[in-house]
């Protein structure tokens, strides 16, 4: 009787319904589930007003300042919650006896591992597994945290350490910052140059709160270097903008070697380093320890860690 009930539920509403009901209700928030889900925000009421009006109830009461769950959401939820857990439980059982990787992956990474190396590695992981359906949060390192922290988000590959006793923090990849120059710079022949040198120099920095420079400052502080001395010229929001005016001559920067290895290769910015300061750091692989773990995502951390060499990110 109860997988006739299951069954005809997903013909008339769709189990992907529930996981938006159970997310607004965790969230307490439909902007909160439709940033969690990665869908828009009239798509989450779409789907919430599609199950009032299957159960002829309000599930949520609102308002101009917040919604609540009402006592029929209640009901609903407890429900929901046991049946998607049976669901997880049963893709887990299934996969393990037939072999066969499937089903969502959610992935959050902060700004330099999402945009220069996340993307190819899910790549490959999605050529061997096409049954797959991966979604990648790009975002700050505290957002990741917290959403991971809520389980939100399968896994998160931060830029440093977390502080935070339900999370499971194991570093994953080592990262270097490279000095770079356009390729006309009076000190672009150069192999290394002092830190004095660098003071001197007009920077092209990212913004206040971005984890490269964050990391800059931290080893220059290490160093003895009064950042208030530093010759800033410009910051910009984003490390294409960042790597745009280097080249075009207005400046020099500290990034992330992955950020810049396709300008390295072509020639259009040159690495110097500093010989007093190397600048290294170490990314993060996280997730929640009480959170359950479908084979996917089994799969996915295990696969991140055999072919770090393959994928050239050792």
């Amino acid at each position: 009787m109860t997988a006739k009930i299951i069954i005809k539920l997903e013909e008339d509403m769709g189990l992907y319904q529930f996981q938006v009901f159970k997310t607004v209700a965790d969230k307490n928030s439909f902007s909160g589930a439709a940033q969690a889900l990665f869908i828009s925000q009239p798509a989450v009421s779409m789907h919430i007003r599609s199950l009032e009006d299957h159960f002829k109830t309000k599930l949520f009461e609102r308002t101009s300042q917040q919604i609540t769950i009402t006592e029929s959401g209640r009901i609903l939820y407890g429900y929901v919650d046991k049946i998607l857990t049976l669901i997880d439980q049963a893709e887990k059982d299934i996969s393990n006896f037939t072999g066969h990787i499937q089903g969502p992956l959610s992935v959050g990474a902060s700004f330099t591992v999402g945009e220069y190396v996340i993307p190819r590695v899910l790549g490959i992981f999605n050529k061997d597994h096409p049954q797959v359906k991966a979604k990648l949060l790009v975002t700050n390192t505290e957002h990741i945290v917290n959403m991971v922290l809520k389980h939100e988000l399968d896994l998160g590959l931060v830029e440093h350490g977390v502080d935070a006793p339900e999370l499971i923090v194991t570093p994953f990849m080592q990262d270097e910052l490279v000095i770079v120059f356009s390729p006309d710079h009076p000190l672009a022949n150069r192999k290394y140059i002092s830190i004095e040198e660098l003071v001197k120099l007009p920077l092209v920095l990212r913004e206040m709160g971005s984890g490269t420079r964050k990391i800059a400052e931290e080893r220059l502080e290490e160093v003895g270097v009064n950042l208030a001395k530093l010759n800033m010229v410009m910051e910009l929001g984003s490390t294409e903008a960042v790597k745009e005016a280097v080249e075009a001559g207005f400046g020099t920067t500290i990034l992330s070697k992955w950020a810049v290895q396709k300008e390295l290769k072509l020639g259009t910015l040159v690495p110097v380093q500093i010989k007093e300061m190397p600048l290294r750091r170490e990314f993060y692989l996280i997730h929640h320890q009480n959170k359950f773990k479908p084979p996917v995502v089994e799969e996915f951390i295990n696969f991140l860690f055999d072919y770090r060499q393959k994928i050239q990110i050792a």
